[in-house]
Order: structure tokens, then sequence, then C-alpha cells
């Protein structure tokens, strides 16, 4: 017989993916399911925000990108505008192949209420609300960014913090079409601690670089 053997722990993207895909499956609930749900997330949120910036993962996707380290941000500000551009199109193309008389551009805000497509058309319904979230994630990510940018955040920080925050909002999208908003919400509370983190750290660098093991420039 072959003795048993214990395998190395489970890493924390491990246990993210387990929690999105097999664990928690809705937030949807009373008050109490609700408190009793959330904290989990924020806890997970938190801890794959600081995973991902001490992890040679980020490493790796800031070597791949093409822009030193020190444009990372600005190369993420500008790619926010495109992703509100592209994540716009998903719904519109959806309702013109979805209904039988095509897509209204006469009367695209019309189009693109409530009461006009959940009913007949949920998931461009999720898909809309994705490009709604997404714009009201650019409008709290510009504060921070200039706040980072203005006082001079820790370069690798600010780099590896928005280069996350894009990736979970790309993330977030094809989460909130596939009606899974308790991964959803992890990731859009990752990208909202990562925001957070941006202006804060450059406020108080100290305090937060500390939380991420980064000694505070003097």
């Amino acid at each position: 017989r072959v003795p048993a053997t214990r395998g190395p722990p489970p890493s924390l993207p491990d246990v993210l993916v387990y929690l999105m895909v097999f664990g928690i499956g809705s937030l949807s609930g009373g008050f109490v399911k609700l408190n009793a749900l959330f904290p989990p997330i924020i806890a997970v949120a938190a801890a794959s925000l600081r995973w991902f910036v001490a992890s040679s993962a980020s490493e790796m996707v800031l070597a791949a990108l093409p822009v030193p380290v020190e444009k990372v941000p600005f190369l993420v500000a500008a790619s926010l505008p495109a992703l509100i551009f592209i994540s716009g199109l998903l719904p519109i193309m959806g309702l013109a192949a979805a209904k039988p008389d095509g897509y209204d551009n006469r009367h695209p805000r019309l189009m693109k209420t409530a009461e006009s497509l959940m009913p007949k058309y949920p998931l461009n319904f999720r898909l809309q609300s994705a490009h709604n979230n997404t714009i009201e994630m650019v409008a709290m990510a510009a504060p921070a960014f200039f706040v980072a940018h203005a006082l001079g955040l820790n370069q690798l920080l600010f780099a590896k913090l928005s280069v996350l925050l894009l990736l979970v909002r790309l993330v977030y999208i094809p989460l909130y079409a596939l009606d899974s908003d308790a991964a959803r919400t992890t990731a859009f509370v990752m990208g909202a601690f990562s925001i957070f983190s941006i202006g804060f750290g450059a406020i108080f660098p100290s305090t937060v670089l500390t939380l991420f093991g980064i000694a505070a420039q003097a």
C-alpha cells in the first residue's frame, strides 16, 4: 500500500478560485445572510491584494508590459477609458443580435433601461450594468491616481496596484455577465481596495506601505 502523502497547502489564488466557483454562490438574501457572507469576501479581497503585491506574479505582469515601471500607472489610466468604451459596446452588440428588430440607435438610452432589458434580455442587462459600474469605478480611481502621482507614491507599489486594478476590472465584466455575484463582488472589492491603497498610500505611506511590507520613502 502506498502511504498517503500530504501535498503543499493551497495557495491564496487557489482558495480564491475555490470560493468563487464552489463556495459562496450568492450574496442575495436577507440582512443576516448578507452580513455573514460579506466579511469573508472582504478578508479574501484584502489578502489577495497583499498576496499579489508581494508575489512574483506581479513582477511577471510588470515585466510583460511594454512600458517601464514608472509608466505603468499612466498606461493603466489611459486604458481605463478604452475599457469603458469596449464594455459599452457589449450590450449594444448583444441587443443587435438578440432583438428581432435589432438595435435602435435613435433611442439608445431607452433601449438600455432596466425595464427594457431585464425581462427579456437579462444577459444584456448584466452587461449594461457592468458597463455602468466600470464608469463609476473610473470616477473612483481618478482622484486616487492624482493623489498618488502628486505626492509621489512608491513607484513599484503604484505600478502593482494599478495593474491589479486593471486585471480585476477585466475579470469583473465576464463575472457580471455570468451572474456570479459573489465572485463579482470579490473582484469589485479588490479593485476598490487597490484604489484606496493607491490614494491613502501616498498620504499615509508609513501606515499603508507597511501593510505591504514596503519601507516608506524618506
